[in-house]
């Protein structure tokens, strides 16, 4: 680390430290995130093609991280902490995992939403189930402004050990389409529909140009059968990333009839225990699609891959 970056490190987490002495990863990664979007040419993580890598902070945020931990490192307190919200749970109640994971911000949030109480939100959860009864997935749109003050009592739920299972989970907006893209953007502070949008028309082209240039029959297979004009090109590269890594399609991937229901697809269909794509038609060009997890479907069929 250049002598300045250092510097600056060293700095920040001493002041982070007069203010809290047992700093998590999800503290400083909030403070790192605003350091980021303030100064993103200084500090953010960039790719050869001048792309953000991510949400720019994981090379500040392990180095914050590290210089915590080496400032912490004959602290009692701080090791009792840690080791307390390892080992302590909470009578007639199974234990939180840890967090935050894998990039979350969200993964366990302490706080409820300003002005609400465990009672408010009981309330917004019952109005979320009287939507659905009401109306079904077609109700999310209505709901989602309750799935974002519902989301620290869902979390709460979904991160209980052992975890639940996906077809008993007490969120009935969940697995719409609106009701995922809000709890990822809660959960990772990304809004990952014009992400995946961007990252299919820049990255994807990148993936059809190096895969054309491969000497590979089952992946010439997968191209001679790609319409640019006609075909779906999220799942033309979701099928040539599967055949380079050379992994079998079906447990990602399943073509069913046109016009199957998802009653049809569960009762005939071999539908892996793992989360599944099912194609309606032809898988380069679609008529719809649905998702299946742990054999059952809890997702469609909607029209497009990415709406």
């Amino acid at each position: 680390m250049p002598d300045e970056r250092r510097a600056f490190v060293n700095a920040l987490v001493d002041q982070m430290m007069q203010h809290e002495r047992n700093l998590t990863r999800a503290m400083c990664h909030s403070i790192v995130r605003l350091i980021v979007r303030s100064h993103p040419k200084s500090f953010a993580d960039i790719s050869r093609r001048g792309e953000v890598v991510g949400d720019g902070c994981p090379s500040l945020l392990q180095q914050v991280k590290t210089r915590v931990e080496y400032k912490t490192r004959n602290n009692t307190l701080a090791r009792r902490s840690r080791e307390g919200r390892r080992n302590t749970g909470v009578a007639g109640e199974s234990r939180l995992t840890r967090g935050p994971v894998l990039g979350c911000v969200r993964w366990c949030p302490a706080d409820l939403p300003e002005g609400e109480s465990e009672a408010t939100l009981e309330d917004s959860k019952r109005d979320l189930r009287n939507i659905y009864s009401e109306e079904g997935m077609g109700g999310a749109e209505r709901a989602e402004p309750l799935m974002e003050r519902t989301y620290v009592i869902l979390r709460r739920y979904l991160n209980r050990m052992p975890a639940p299972a996906m077809l008993e989970v007490k969120g009935p907006f969940l697995f719409s389409q609106r009701g995922l893209f809000s709890h990822f953007g809660n959960l990772t502070d990304v809004n990952i529909l014009p992400k995946l949008q961007e990252a299919l028309g820049q990255r994807g082209q990148t993936i059809l140009h190096f895969c054309q240039k491969l000497d590979n029959p089952k992946i010439r297979e997968v191209l001679a059968s790609y319409d640019p004009e006609a075909s779906e090109k999220a799942a033309c590269i979701l099928l040539l990333l599967m055949v380079y890594f050379k992994e079998p399609t079906e447990k990602l991937m399943l073509e069913v009839d046109t016009c199957a229901t998802a009653a049809d697809v569960v009762n005939t269909a071999a539908l892996p225990s793992t989360p599944c794509l099912t194609i309606q038609g032809d898988t380069m060009k679609p008529s719809g699609w649905m998702l299946s997890i742990e054999g059952q479907v809890v997702m469609g069929p909607h029209p497009f891959l990415l709406m």
